[in-house]
């Protein structure tokens, strides 16, 4: 099945679970008395159908779109966690718009705001629409709040379950349209996928990747604060694409939090299932990684993304726009080119800071030597004066190296930091490069 028809499938049915609760309360509106008084207060109606659509957002969060095997090949990790934080953010406007209408609805329910003093199942509720705001907050503030990404995850982990168990109480004891048997049941139905959701995340996946651990083989440095994870699995695996990610934990505990995202960077040709993740110290996890030593043992859940050098998009060749780390699944993709032989046209075009900072020197001097490859690395502040690309990736650069006709056929791979990737996006649209030709990866979480 197409990748867009995939992507419309998964927002219809996202749509349609979100409107549910809504089409119960006007498709089954009740006894005539209740009619007449939804009829009669509208606003309070309104109010409770705002609430129930929000909540059912919420639980779409539950989802987990990237590491659905039948969607992950058609959703862009990154497009997804923008999604992910857009839709969060709706859901939290949705659900303060509920308690905010019932105010306008009766002045009297002002005294529900004070939640220290309100009935339990009141309470229930507020504590859920915290844990609702602070969710949202904190998956969209993490680097602003300097919240490590594994911290983020308990974090996440600890809101989410307040959301599930507060709201629930809330949403079943304030029973007014609960006693309604259809919104009942698809409350109960929603409840009950979230749940299973969260079992499935939490205890089936992990225990599943904990039967087949990997091996280090060894470490090797690559830059003072970049190295090279060399792993082999303890039994078969599922094989990877080049341009992919996964993610990694240390140890063989299933359900261990700390675990951090990092793309592939070696051959997807290895028969033997060996992986290759070259990682650049950022914090604790990833300094972590690099003290490991042969023969320790780590898990591996992945692979995960939809970069794949079978699209025929990328036939008339590939331009490769990379920043420091983002450097990792370039490798991947050219290792794996030049395992299979692929003679299509290259362009890599890397940055970095210093000469001391640039990575994989020899290994893309080898690889440019036996692909159809150009590589062009610019350096922000060279230590040598007449270094000849200095500064950043420009427009001007990619206009003097890209064949003057049919740019706009070439497909474009972007990853790096997040300023580099929002400049390049900027570029690739003035030089009219459409939308569909165009994949990214930002390094927002590692």
């Amino acid at each position: 099945m197409a990748a867009s028809t995939k992507k419309t499938i998964f927002l219809a049915v996202c749509v349609f679970i979100a409107l549910l609760p809504l089409l119960a309360m006007f498709i089954f509106p009740g006894t005539p008395e209740q009619q007449a008084l939804n009829q009669r207060n509208w606003l309070l109606t309104l109010s409770v159908a705002l609430g129930f659509v929000g909540l059912s957002v919420a639980g779409l969060q539950f989802l987990p779109v990237a590491k659905i095997p039948w969607l992950a090949d058609s959703l862009e990790l990154d497009d997804m966690y923008h999604f992910h934080h857009v839709v969060s953010l709706g859901s939290v406007m949705l659900c303060i718009l509920h308690p905010v209408l019932l105010v306008f609805n009766n002045v009297t329910t002002l005294q529900l705001f004070k939640f220290w003093e309100a009935p339990w199942t009141v309470l229930a509720g507020w504590i859920g629409l915290f844990a609702l705001i602070l969710i949202a907050f904190s998956s969209m503030f993490r680097k602003s709040i300097k919240l490590d990404y594994t911290g983020w995850v308990a974090v996440h982990a600890i809101l989410a379950s307040s959301i599930l168990i507060f709201a629930t109480i809330h949403l079943f004891k304030v029973n007014k349209y609960m006693s309604k048997q259809a919104m009942l049941v698809i409350w109960i139905a929603q409840i009950v996928i979230w749940v299973g959701i969260g079992i499935y995340l939490r205890v089936l996946k992990p225990l599943a990747i904990a039967k087949v651990p990997f091996v280090v083989e060894k470490v090797v440095d690559e830059s003072p604060d970049t190295y090279s994870l060399y792993l082999k699995p303890e039994g078969e695996v599922k094989q990877f694409r080049a341009g992919q990610v996964a993610w990694i934990s240390v140890g063989t505990q299933p359900f261990r939090v700390a675990r951090n995202p990092f793309s592939y960077s070696g051959s997807d040709q290895a028969s033997d299932g060996c992986l290759r993740f070259s990682i650049k110290e950022l914090g604790e996890f990833t300094r972590k990684t690099r003290s490991l030593k042969p023969g320790d043992k780590l898990l591996v859940d992945g692979p995960y993304g939809t970069f794949d050098l079978k699209n025929p998009h990328i036939d008339n060749g590939l331009v490769m726009l990379a920043g420091g780390i983002g450097i990792a699944p370039m490798m991947s993709i050219l290792h794996t080119m030049d395992d299979t032989g692929d003679k299509r046209p290259v362009w890599l075009f890397y940055g970095d800071f210093n000469e001391n900072t640039r990575l994989f020197e020899e290994e893309l001097a080898d690889l440019e030597s036996r692909l159809n490859l150009k590589v062009l690395r610019v350096l922000e502040k060279p230590l040598d004066a007449d270094y000849p690309l200095k500064g950043y990736v420009s427009q001007g650069l990619l206009d003097s190296e890209l064949p003057a006709e049919g740019r706009e056929n070439l497909y474009y791979f972007m990853c790096g930091p997040i300023p580099m990737m929002v400049a390049m996006e900027r570029i690739l649209e003035r030089m009219g490069i459409p939308g569909e030709k165009i994949s990214t990866e930002k390094y927002e979480m590692a």
